[in-house]
């Protein structure tokens, strides 16, 4: 059960998406016996190298820019290569031959899964941080170990809780790829050492609380075209047998804050009624994932403070704020500059004696100035 074809989406989509197996799993096992589920990763991308297959990927892939790192350049590695006097040289761009995408080493640099970055609107839900950032975040702002380690709670939670079992892809990768290598997965301790054992880790037996307990409601997206929004509206009442010719009508008519309303309940009510089926929160990519707000005491289960939290992170000073400094900046250093002028030049010194600023009669002025005492002052006419 792999994420990393999916379009690009927030983490609590990949949250969701990862408890919901629950019921798919549900339904084999009274179908047809004990499920084991196999295989599965971490990857909520495809970029890592070779994915599809040889200098391969599907039309389309990878849906957003991916990380490089230095390619693996042991013998071993080598072997069974084709064309390796190409494709691994370095100092030369992406080789062939192609399948219908391209994957494949550039100039010594190996394509590899991105990371997840905190979101600086301080709402996990909307992903734009990480569907609009860099695909290697720097280290203050790279949020991948928290979101890996949560998802992969949530995977084994219902692999293993619902499920018999299940077995990951792979042991092992070439390149350093711990969202598809279970031993370096383990090393960066996104899955748990006991991960079989999970009722042994209150973390994993509590991972999908919240979905399992439908804590989340499916909205639409901010900033959707109202065309968009009303096609996955039509769809909604079409799929729920809602629709009738008064619905048509008044699909047609709604507009602005209604039709959004109108397109949240029918949102909701759909994904609520048939998440346990696997039905995502998507809805042709206008939808997506609302954590609400939680009231009393949840001590009955455990989970990381910073799964669904805010997450903030400074992003430096307003274009307002940088102006007033700067122009705070060159006044003070102008009236530093000044009196410095006034206390070691005579020749400046001498020269604003004779303007207006030599019949101030402040003394701390004055003195700051480099003047003389005022009773001691020559007035000057202009």
């Amino acid at each position: 059960i792999y994420q990393a074809w999916a379009d690009p989406a927030s983490r609590l989509f990949f949250y969701a998406d990862a408890c919901a197996r629950k019921g798919d799993i549900a339904k084999m096992e009274a179908a047809f016996g004990p499920v084991i589920v196999g295989e599965w990763s971490l990857a909520t991308d495809n970029c890592a190298m070779w994915l599809n297959g040889f200098n391969d990927n599907l039309p389309g892939f990878p849906r957003l820019p991916c990380k490089y790192m230095p390619c693996d350049t042991r013998e071993a590695y080598h072997e069974h290569l084709i064309n390796n006097a190409t494709v691994l040289n370095p100092n030369t761009p992406l080789q062939g031959p192609y399948g219908t995408g391209m994957s494949g080493p550039i100039f010594n640099q190996c394509p590899t899964t991105r990371d997840w970055k905190k979101e600086s609107s301080g709402d996990p839900k909307t992903g734009s941080d990480w569907i609009h950032a860099p695909p290697e975040a720097l280290p203050h702002h790279d949020d991948t170990d928290n979101v890996m380690r949560n998802l992969a709670r949530k995977k084994i939670n219902a692999f293993s809780g619902i499920g018999h079992g299940f077995y990951f892809w792979n042991f092992q990768t070439e390149l350093y790829e711990p969202s598809w290598s279970y031993l370096q997965a383990l090393d960066r301790q996104w899955i748990p050492t006991d991960s079989v054992n999970f009722k042994n880790d209150p973390k994993i037996a509590s991972a999908c609380h919240a979905e399992d307990e439908g804590d989340f409601s499916c909205v639409v997206k901010s900033g959707q075209k109202e065309e968009s929004v009303r096609n996955g509206l039509r769809y909604a009442i079409y799929q729920t047998g809602k629709n009738t010719s008064e619905t048509d009508q008044q699909l047609e008519e709604a507009t602005g804050d209604e039709l959004i309303e109108w397109a949240n309940e029918e949102f909701n009510a759909y994904w609520s009624s048939h998440r346990l089926d696997g039905v995502t929160c998507d809805f042709g990519g206008i939808a997506t994932l609302d954590f609400k707000n939680r009231t009393g005491s949840d001590d009955d289960w455990v989970t990381d403070d910073d799964e669904y939290s805010p997450i903030i992170v400074v992003q430096g000073y307003s274009t307002a704020m940088v102006v007033i400094v700067v122009v705070a900046g060159i006044v003070l250093g102008s009236l530093a500059g000044f009196l410095l002028a006034m206390h070691c030049s005579p020749k400046f010194n001498k020269r604003i004696r004779h303007t207006m600023l030599g019949h101030v009669s402040n003394s701390a002025m004055r003195s700051s100035m480099a003047l003389d005492k005022y009773e001691d002052y020559e007035p000057v006419n202009f």
